[in-house]
């Protein structure tokens, strides 16, 4: 896997270089994660004894999209038909136990602030593993669909979009720089050839 090129970086230096943010969603942008973590256990509560061995896949997938995670766990753990009506009923329960959780979640501390900040300087994008539709809906209610020129959910291959989004737009590898919270964020920015800065806290980079 090749090093992201922010990686080792200082954040200030990579900046200096970038003509455009990629974020990541979930655990960079709003402390979501255990939320979604949680959501899981909802989802497979009937099945304690391959409790282990689903969350183990469920939590250590982060770029899988919930549905690919669910059919997996059906087919592959579980050893059951994957049906439409199951399907649905997963789909359900896991939108009941996050959407509106995530709306009203904590943001990352100092990311509303940064977003701010860069909104006009940089292009903005957003690239998350959320459905589409679902991760629209959020931002609307959160009131931040104005912060991001462009919106990518699932279905999406994080790598494959972020060299689309690069090459289309004619910028070099340093002129784009991502922010994640996982390693799966840091090979896919790697991938397409983009910077990389890990973010826990934005706060930093507002002095």
């Amino acid at each position: 896997m090749r090093r992201p090129q922010g990686e080792g970086l200082a954040p200030a230096e990579a900046l200096r270089s970038a003509r455009a943010l990629v974020f990541d969603f979930d655990g960079t942008l709003v402390a979501s994660n255990p939320i979604k973590r949680r959501a899981f256990e909802v989802c497979f509560a009937e099945f304690p004894e391959r409790r282990e061995a689903i969350l183990a896949y469920c939590w250590g997938r982060h770029h899988t999209p919930r549905g690919e995670k669910f059919r997996h766990v059906y087919e592959q753990i579980l050893k059951r038909p994957y049906t439409e009506a199951a399907a649905a009923d997963l789909h359900e329960r896991f939108e009941a136990a996050t959407t509106h959780q995530i709306i009203e979640a904590p943001e990352i501390p100092g990311a509303g602030a940064f977003l701010e900040r860069v909104r006009g300087r940089y292009l903005t994008a957003l690239l998350s593993s959320t459905p589409d539709a679902v991760l629209r809906d959020i931002l609307r209610q959160r009131g931040w669909q104005e912060r991001f020129e462009v919106v990518q959910g699932a279905p999406v291959h994080k790598a494959t979009w972020l060299k689309a989004f690069r090459e289309g737009r004619g910028l070099e590898g340093h002129e784009v720089v991502c922010f994640g919270d996982t390693l799966e964020d840091a090979g896919a920015a790697a991938e397409a050839g983009c910077g990389f800065i890990r973010i826990a806290d934005f706060r930093s980079l507002l002095a």
